[in-house]
């Protein structure tokens, strides 16, 4: 054997060994992925809602109140955004002809 056809198989052989792990770490990065994406809709929504908040404390002049409501209007919005994209996340990828329907599931109108 020469060290040419040594050198291939120890090549094919860790193109085999990488390809095998690969998938684990592009898993990691799709996870952190959605979680930078939850924190920052969390964090836009509640920056949002004080903006409207100051806003609305400058045209009404009804100082702390317009502030304190919409903060907890963007905290709320924030929370059902981040519950939301977890739910999301967390649903089963579907496999097979299925997997590009929509069902109609309970409580559904359409």
């Amino acid at each position: 054997m020469s060290d040419d056809d040594l050198n291939k198989r120890i090549a094919k052989a860790q193109a085999e060994i990488d390809a095998r792990e690969r998938p684990k770490y592009m898993a990691a990065g799709k996870g952190m992925g959605i979680g930078f994406r939850m924190a920052s809709d969390f964090a836009a929504a509640v920056l949002v809602g004080v903006v409207l908040g100051l806003g609305i404390d400058a045209v009404f002049k009804v100082s702390p109140w317009g502030v304190i409501t919409c903060l907890m209007l963007g905290f709320v919005a924030g929370v059902r955004n981040v519950v939301a994209a977890a739910s999301k996340a967390n649903r089963a990828p579907e496999a097979g002809p299925e997997a590009g329907k929509v069902t109609k599931g309970e409580g559904d109108s359409a």
